[in-house]
């Protein structure tokens, strides 16, 4: 089995604001995870890369 989500955070939340004072409004959110296996701890972060107007 894969590492366990603990934590999700928003940008600006305790634990996101070193991430959030490099990547700005990119940042979508901040993951801690879990590997149990392995036994240790994992920051994974969503950032937008892209972004196109809609031609909808």
């Amino acid at each position: 089995m894969g590492p366990l989500t603990r934590k999700k955070l928003k940008p600006g939340q305790n634990g996101t604001k070193k991430i959030f004072s490099i990547y700005g409004d990119r940042l979508l959110c901040v993951r801690y995870r879990y590997d149990a296996i392995r036994q240790v701890r994992l920051k994974t972060i969503e950032l937008i890369v892209d972004s196109i107007p809609d031609s909808g």
